[in-house]
């Protein structure tokens, strides 16, 4: 028989540690929210009442603290509660995870399949985004209704990893804000101890950039998602890249910190700053939700302004999802044109097309390895320029 699940809220996170400890001591399975297998709810004071009303309807039995003290050192509990603790497991059958086969193939929201390392990299990718969703969404301590759609949305369109078995108890904690709306103190806690636990559980927390890049985004879409930036989120913005400095030197990271700093510099932050940080944020991200109403396939909208796209003898790159057609039909379009195309951003790289779709398979949220690269060698003050397919088409 499997570890009775306890979980503990309404405590002090020193307080809630010191519990924990306890109960894995005693070989209690401690859960980090109320799951759907819950067998007892430890309140404190501070406990919030949804989450308590969802334990009483799931069958779970609730205690306080001394209750819980009393049975870590004695093993009893009142018989009423023990008699409820029998019943509840008597009623339950226990569900197990439907388990991959060998010929399984999981299918993304457009029915397309998705290859077994790529749906290991998009979980990765879709966890390290939430984390800075959630920053950006709670960096004000609200939830306004745009931000309520938005992470609804996220949801949704997420449903094809939502059932991997690591990703459940986030899900449910998220279905339970969008509920009522509120990020109260335990669902933040939890929601960052349940993503912590999934980034250790699958390795997601090995040193590299992309993670904290695809992090950086999700903090930017949840800042812009109600479409205004207030002080309190530049301040959390600014915090967060104080504390992750080491992808300073990382488009977009820098275009951000060098946006931040002109903003800073004279120490008042003005309407036309924060508009201006705005378009910058929706640019980087091509996040315009309030526009379109939309969480996904958005790519970066930082585009050239250029007047002229010649093609006879230059250099292009095609990237993303192209409505014009396949990524063959495009660039078989070019090269009737007179232009060279690469699969990959080189040196003599003049164009690079950015698809009108992001690709499921970026390795980053509104952006892959080539758009990456082509920032990163404009940067450098090569002569290359980023066009949307948009952009493209007018000029042939």
């Amino acid at each position: 028989m499997k570890a009775f699940e306890i979980c503990f809220t309404g405590f002090t996170a020193g307080e809630r540690n010191e519990l924990e400890t306890i109960g894995e001591s005693i070989g209690l399975s401690v859960k980090k929210s109320v799951t759907k297998n819950l067998h007892i709810l430890c309140v404190g004071e501070n406990a919030g009442p949804s989450k308590v009303d969802k334990a009483r309807e799931a069958g779970s039995v609730v205690i306080n603290k001394s209750q819980f003290v009393h049975f870590a050192d004695t093993g009893e509990l009142p018989q009423s509660t023990v008699e409820q603790i029998l019943t509840l497991v008597e009623s339950r059958t226990p569900i197990k995870p439907r388990q991959q086969r060998p010929n399984d193939v999981f299918l993304n929201k457009d029915a397309q399949p998705y290859g077994r390392c790529n749906q290991v990299a998009n979980i990765e990718k879709a966890i390290a985004s939430l984390h800075g969703i959630l920053l950006g969404i709670t960096a004000d301590s609200k939830l306004k209704p745009a931000e309520h759609a938005f992470l609804d949305l996220w949801l949704k369109t997420h449903e094809d990893i939502s059932i991997d078995p690591d990703l459940i108890d986030i899900v449910d904690v998220l279905n339970d804000v969008l509920e009522d709306g509120i990020i109260d103190e335990d669902e933040y806690d939890d929601l960052f101890c349940l993503i912590n636990d999934v980034n250790d559980v699958r390795g997601f927390n090995e040193p590299n950039s992309h993670n904290l890049i695809n992090q950086l985004l999700g903090l930017l879409q949840g800042i812009s998602a109600d479409n205004e930036i207030n002080e309190r989120e530049i301040d959390a913005l600014q915090i967060w890249l104080d504390e992750n400095q080491q992808i300073l030197d990382k488009w977009p990271a820098s275009v951000v910190a060098s946006k931040l700093c002109e903003i800073f510099e004279d120490g008042i932050i003005t309407e036309d700053e924060k508009k201006d940080l705005l378009l910058t944020v929706q640019k980087v991200t091509g996040n315009r939700f309030c526009e379109t109403g939309d969480v996904t396939d958005n790519t970066t909208e930082c585009f050239d302004d250029i007047s002229e796209i010649p093609h006879d003898n230059i250099g292009f790159c095609f990237t993303g999802k192209f409505k014009f057609g396949s990524r063959k039909a495009v660039e078989a379009k070019a090269q009737t044109l007179g232009a060279m195309t690469s699969k990959d951003v080189l040196l003599s790289t003049q164009f690079v097309v950015i698809g009108t779709l992001a690709s499921r398979d970026w390795k980053y949220l509104s952006h892959g390895r080539k758009i990456e690269k082509a920032m990163s060698l404009k940067e450098k003050g090569h002569e290359i320029y980023v066009i949307s397919e948009e952009q493209w088409l007018m000029a042939i």
